[in-house]
């Protein structure tokens, strides 16, 4: 490699930091550049290793996606709970006006019609005992 490089050297006129490209001594040296290899960094380091794989990219991509689809998710469950939240309040109150309604009816009831209500009664053909 050493012997190329200084014939390389004597016969290239190449600006120095300019870029290697195909039929360089280091091609000429290691063969054709292989997939999945950084020429120059040896044998160890890969592209996804230095620069993150497509795929990584891809979902780093997906993950900011899914991150804002979560929190638009968590905001409208949020939501929808506030919104439960106060129906069962509404829905509480209007049981407990209805309960005092229906204390109230039952009250009266008793006072102006005793007996009626003491006394079972048909109705439809079932009877109908004190309420």
């Amino acid at each position: 490699m050493q012997e190329k490089l200084n014939n390389s050297e004597a016969s290239n006129e190449k600006p120095i930091g300019s870029v290697a490209w195909e039929g360089d001594v280091y091609s000429q040296v290691l063969g054709a550049e292989r997939s999945g290899y950084v020429r120059g960094l040896g044998l160890g380091p890969t592209p996804s290793l230095l620069w993150g794989s497509k795929s990584s990219i891809g979902s780093t991509f997906a993950d900011n996606i899914s991150n804002e689809v979560v929190q638009r998710l968590e905001q409208e469950v949020r939501m929808l709970k506030e919104k439960h939240d106060e129906e069962m309040n509404l829905m509480k109150q209007n049981q407990d006006m209805l309960l005092s309604e229906l204390s109230f009816i039952r009250k009266f009831m008793y006072k102006h019609f005793p007996m009626e209500l003491s006394m079972p009664q048909k109705f439809n053909g079932s009877s109908f005992g004190q309420v």
